[in-house]
């Protein structure tokens, strides 16, 4: 009797992603043979059998378990605020035959953190890129061109990483325009897995006192004994600012934030939907006469509801940042709108986009539609 895993998932792999055991057994050609699979969950660290399922032999004596279902359910998305202990799923494989149970197999523990990154992606996805554990270089959770990350004082920008629980700082550096550093101040995020670090201007400036004096970009990196992350660069965006710009944040497919200003122009409409009738022409009066007063209308409303929504257009672009900005937003499920310096959420309603070529599209713009709350009229 044995149970093997032959396959297990990445040490850290995205919620809603195949998350995917393959194992065997040297018992499956005994009568009634199937897998028992018993699904646990740690959240964060305590594993409680959350479901049980049956699996058949599939090829020779192996079978595979997607967890994906479950998984997608137990973490919740990046609330932009703070940081998450992430938490983690294992599997224990039992060989049942002859009606009882036999030899059993339990699995490696994986952590995982909501997203859910393309199949393209996902069919080379190589966690080490992303989790700050024995490595260098380990990218933030964005796929924002590098280099072309632009930010004005008073805007929101948020950076997420993911880290093995070690205590970790980001650094962040101030420079003049001929590379003079203007600051340095380390920033200390805890031993959280996903780490979360509000990287605004103004934000940095208040809650950290970094020294913006002179700057006219600034870098970003996370370590920890473990080893670092990239340096991302931000440029500070001096540019006139319209009264009709806005900014949109959002989850991206990695489960971080990405942020952008559409800095042209935004238009608010309202669209009004009636709901009415149309009454009889005539009536009785209080002279028990039947009159005819068109002062009483014949097509009247008992109820209007109206639709806030606003057309955001952007400024010109670079092909790659067009190429990010579309794909990355248009596909979010969560998406907010900075006001002054509260963020509300709401619904990005374009229904389709283009990837602009440079050889054909010589200037690059996006306008996005956004759709705010609803609201009713008086109901008479």
């Amino acid at each position: 009797m044995a149970v093997n895993i032959t396959q297990n998932p990445q040490t850290i792999t995205p919620s809603d992603n195949p998350v995917t055991w393959v194992f065997s057994s040297t018992q499956t050609a005994q009568p009634n043979f199937y897998f028992l699979v018993e699904v646990s969950i740690a959240n964060p660290t305590t594993f409680s059998v959350i479901e049980k399922h049956k699996v058949y032999p599939e090829v020779s004596s192996f079978a595979h378990f997607n967890a994906q279902t479950i998984t997608e359910r137990f973490v919740e998305a990046n609330n932009i605020v703070s940081g998450q202990a992430l938490p983690k799923v294992r599997i224990k494989v039992t060989e049942y035959y002859n009606n009882s149970a036999q030899a059993s197999a339990t699995s490696n523990e994986v952590m995982f953190w909501k997203a859910r990154i393309s199949m393209r992606n996902f069919a080379n996805y190589d966690h080490s890129e992303y989790y700050l554990n024995t490595a260098s270089g380990v990218k933030f959770l964005t796929y924002e061109p590098r280099g072309t990350a632009k930010v004005k004082r008073e805007d929101n920008f948020i950076l997420s990483l993911l880290s093995s629980g070690l205590n970790t700082d980001f650094l962040v550096r101030t420079y003049e325009s001929n590379g003079t550093l203007v600051d340095s101040v380390a920033i200390n995020k805890g031993t959280d897995n996903l780490l979360v670090l509000s990287c605004g201007v103004y934000a940095l400036e208040t809650f950290n006192s970094v020294d913006f004096t002179n700057a006219t970009y600034y870098t970003i990196e996370a370590t920890n004994l473990a080893g670092n992350t990239e340096v991302f660069r931000i440029d500070l965006d001096d540019s006139c600012i319209y009264s009709t710009s806005s900014r949109l944040l959002w989850l991206n497919s990695l489960g971080g934030i990405d942020a952008f200003t559409f800095g042209l122009l935004t238009k608010e409409k309202t669209s009004v939907t009636s709901f009415g009738y149309e009454k009889q022409f005539g009536n009785f009066n209080s002279s028990n006469s039947y009159a005819y007063d068109l002062k009483e209308g014949t097509v009247v409303d008992y109820l209007k509801t109206y639709k806030k929504e606003l057309e955001l257009t952007s400024d010109w672009m670079l092909e790659a940042v067009q190429n990010w900005l579309s794909k990355s937003l248009y596909t979010s499920p969560f998406v907010r709108i900075q006001e002054n310096s509260d963020l509300y959420r709401c619904k990005v309603t374009n229904a389709s986009f283009d990837k602009k070529i440079q050889e054909n599209d010589l200037l690059f713009q996006e306008m996005v539609k956004i759709e705010l709350e609803n609201d009713n009229s008086v109901n008479v």
